[in-house]
């Protein structure tokens, strides 16, 4: 079968070379974006149907002050939530609308006084739970209101104004940045515990101010480490025997044999036996160092990271330098250069805007406001952040050592402690007593003003 196709017909006339172009193959185009729009919109359907189905709690975490436990306690606690972790199937993703859930580790200041909250669905309350109590037995859970929910404010406002912004990694996510391992003294072997900076610049504001500091976390799959192999054999010069696509592979396959046709046996085996398998042994103690920090990093449970800080405050009170130097000054303490750092992201920084600077501000302000109350809650896959590890995230978020000495910490006042076993019990009654026919006094509800212990300190 032969197919003629005689283009002297359509070339005279633009209008019909179009047309015919679009009634042979021109109209796969259309609707194969049509069919990827539909798509998109049932799957954005299923999903917010989800959504709406998900009820969060705050729970406010009071450690005692003579607090002994290193970071490496709270590292315990990320480990254990990773059994949060769900891998969903084509018919949780494209029927149900199942998203993976998220958790939001806060530190906030309202007014001066500092609480440690976590928010997270109902459904992992007695995971949460567990794996405090697991580690601090004296801490205290108080399920608090949502802070946030009485700022429903739109910018430009009269009364208040706002900065935030939301931090990235400098290089790729395999790069790990200091931990606190590495904030011990070498030579009194005390750990300089790295939450003093950012607890120091949470007191540094008053009444009429807020400081909000979010870290959202979503567990990552366990090979979240394979995409730092290509990396290291890069640093140590080893071939890369990683995954490649069909095309990869073609091309490889022909140019191996064309290096088979063009190069002689004897030269063959001989260059094969001069080149090292990786350039480790001149490598310098620099990038064997790197090598090694990346290999230690991608070898713990990951969490899909996304840090944002906000600063609220009554125009008469509002100094964004507390927030941009205070608050951004003390992450600044885990960027190793050589590894990776911190720094804002300019997509969601309140400033350094040049062209239509106001309305782009007053749109970002908005939008900064509404990502922290919403937390997590409309994230998507592939909107959940850069990877840290368990390690980086317990340097990040700890509760504060005894050593601390930050004067408005929300912490217990003293330690629980269980009853003596000496401690004679009641006996139960056997029979019925006049006290026991008594009408059930009538339960009343607590007022709804009722302050929440734990919150305000």
């Amino acid at each position: 079968m032969e197919i003629i196709i005689d283009f002297n017909q359509i070339s005279s006339s633009p209008v019909a070379f179009a047309w015919w172009f679009f009634t042979t193959i021109g109209w796969i185009y259309p609707v194969f974006l049509l069919m990827y729009g539909l798509l998109l919109t049932w799957q954005n359907y299923i999903r917010n149907r989800y959504r709406r189905q998900r009820k969060y709690i705050l729970l406010a975490i009071d450690v005692p002050k003579n607090n002994e436990q290193s970071p490496l306690a709270v590292e315990n606690i990320f480990a254990q939530l990773a059994a949060a972790h769900q891998p969903l199937k084509f018919h949780d993703k494209w029927w149900k609308g199942e998203i993976n859930d998220s958790f939001s580790f806060e530190i906030v200041s309202l007014g001066g006084y500092i609480q440690f909250i976590i928010h997270a669905r109902d459904t992992f309350r007695d995971l949460i739970e567990a794996a405090i109590y697991a580690q601090y037995p004296d801490a205290e859970i108080t399920e608090v209101e949502d802070y946030t929910q009485k700022w429903k404010i739109k910018f430009p406002n009269d009364q208040y104004d706002l900065f935030g912004t939301e931090l990235k990694l400098a290089k790729s996510d395999v790069y790990p940045i200091i931990t606190y391992k590495l904030f011990e003294d070498s030579l009194s072997q005390e750990l300089k515990d790295p939450m003093a900076g950012l607890l120091e610049a949470l007191t540094r504001i008053g009444p009429g101010e807020e400081i909000w500091v979010q870290f959202l976390i979503t567990p990552a799959n366990n090979d979240w480490g394979d995409k730092a192999k290509p990396i290291i054999n890069r640093l140590v010069g080893a071939k890369d025997s990683g995954t490649k696509d069909l095309f990869s592979r073609v091309t490889n396959l022909f140019t191996y044999a064309l290096d088979s046709l063009l190069t002689a046996p004897s030269e063959t085996k001989a260059g094969a036996s001069k080149e090292p398998p990786t350039q480790m042994l001149h490598l310098t103690p620099g990038k064997k160092d790197e090598v090694a920090a990346i290999e230690h990093k991608v070898n713990k449970i990951g969490y899909h990271t996304r840090i944002r800080f906000a600063y609220l405050a009554e125009k008469s009170k509002f100094f964004k330098e507390k927030a941009s130097k205070g608050i951004y000054g003390s992450f600044k303490q885990f960027n190793d250069l050589g590894l990776n750092s911190l720094k804002p992201d300019s997509r969601y920084l309140t400033g350094g805007i040049v062209f239509m600077k106001e309305r782009r501000l007053i749109w970002r302000k908005t939008k900064m406001l509404i990502r922290c109350r919403n937390r997590a809650h409309f994230m998507s896959p592939g909107e959940y952040g850069f990877i840290l590890n368990t390690e980086e995230l317990a340097s990040l978020w700890h509760f504060p050592m005894m050593t601390v000495k930050a004067p408005l910490v929300k912490k217990t006042e003293a330690k629980r402690a269980e009853p003596p076993m000496t401690l004679p019990l009641e006996r139960r009654r056997t029979h019925a007593t006049p006290a026991d026919t008594r009408p059930a006094a009538a339960k009343v509800e607590p007022p709804q003003n009722l302050p929440i212990p734990g919150l305000y300190g």
